[in-house]
């Protein structure tokens, strides 16, 4: 095998260019290749210095014989094909649907995927790093999803949004309109986001022992005024408690409540004692996402009192949650609620 390559000036002035200054470290080790050969050192020597390959060794030295410098700025073989319209045009088309869609046993597009599936439909397999240069130019970043509700800008949702708006309007002035819900805390912590020391696993010290408690609560969209209550179940009496301490809270005060339709809430024991105690109930559409406030107070509560910590008992815990909740200014819960915004739906 042939190891010594003639250079002119020129050309070794450009390769000594590349190999000190350029960017791309590729090109500096094709041109410290090149050089090495020129100056007579033998590939076994040349590969235990740069660790490469006779084969990439062989390879860049036929591409100068070639091609000369210019030659040195194409693609090793393997390392993936050059970009195209055509390759733009199917990588567009992919992301656009669902793998699935493409008849592939996934649900969620990798890197690793769509490099086969352009080998599939292009002929060529381009490489990794171009591939992600081309999604982040084309919008994409890799990022957690989050759920999302298909239905809650549906035109039925919207319809019925209209419909209570129109009846909170005709309610009377004195008239208190709380929404109500609940939500589960549970032992076991959940993990968010935080300061960590870089280099060490970030850690919450659990007993491996659960335990559940369901907080029902309310607020008052005019007062900012909150009512809580922690039970160990979720059934209609569970839920009558929390009735009983809206009507004790607001007296002889005619009562609006808008709570979604779960069983506990529509039980003929739960809309009997609404009845009873002059709390008009109003149902908020099913499976319709940002609809109900409580919904972001108990996001608040349980990231800063049950995130990555696990308590001594689920009643501690609870009382926590709720000191936390009731501790909030009216103008603040209302705030962190999302009814002073100017876009909460109840009030457009």
């Amino acid at each position: 095998m042939p190891s010594r390559l003639s250079l002119g000036p020129a050309e070794r002035r450009t390769l000594l260019r590349y190999y000190r200054r350029h960017p791309n470290p590729e090109m500096r080790l094709r041109a410290h290749i090149i050089l090495m050969l020129a100056d007579g050192y033998a590939w076994s020597v040349i590969g235990s210095v740069l660790y490469c390959s006779s084969r990439t060794i062989n390879h860049w030295m036929h591409c100068f014989e070639s091609g000369g410098v210019e030659a040195l700025g194409s693609q090793p073989r393997g390392a993936g094909a050059r970009w195209s319209d055509e390759a733009d045009t199917i990588l567009q088309q992919a992301m656009a649907h669902s793998p699935s869609e493409w008849r592939y046993r996934a649900v969620s597009w990798t890197v690793s995927l769509l490099r086969d599936h352009l080998e599939n439909q292009w002929g060529q397999k381009p490489s990794d790093n171009r591939l992600r240069q081309r999604l982040r130019e084309l919008g994409y970043v890799w990022k957690r999803p989050r759920h999302a509700l298909r239905e809650s800008k549906s035109p039925r949702v919207l319809r019925r949004l209209r419909a209570i708006r129109r009846k909170i309007r005709n309610l009377p002035t004195d008239c208190a309109k709380l929404f109500e819900d609940e939500t589960d805390l549970l032992l076991f912590p959940p993990l968010r986001a935080g300061w960590f020391l870089r280099g060490k696993p970030a850690e919450v010290s659990i007993s491996g022992e659960n335990a559940k408690r369901t907080v029902y609560g309310a607020i008052d969209v005019e007062t900012g005024q909150r009512i809580f209550v922690s039970r160990d179940g979720e059934c209609a009496a569970d839920f009558q408690a929390i009735l009983r301490l809206i009507r004790q809270q607001y007296g002889l005060k005619k009562v609006a409540l808008l709570l979604d339709r779960a069983s506990r809430h529509s039980a003929h024991e739960s809309t009997g004692l609404a009845a009873d105690f002059e709390i008009e109930l109003i149902y908020l559409p099913a499976r319709a996402s940002n609809i109900n406030p409580m919904d972001r107070l108990w996001r608040w509560g349980k990231d800063k009192i049950c995130a990555n910590k696990q308590y001594l008992s689920i009643d501690y815990q609870a009382d926590r949650f709720i000191e936390y909740l009731v501790g909030l200014s009216p103008q603040e819960a209302l705030r962190k609620a999302g009814i002073l915004s100017g876009r909460f739906w109840l009030f457009r």
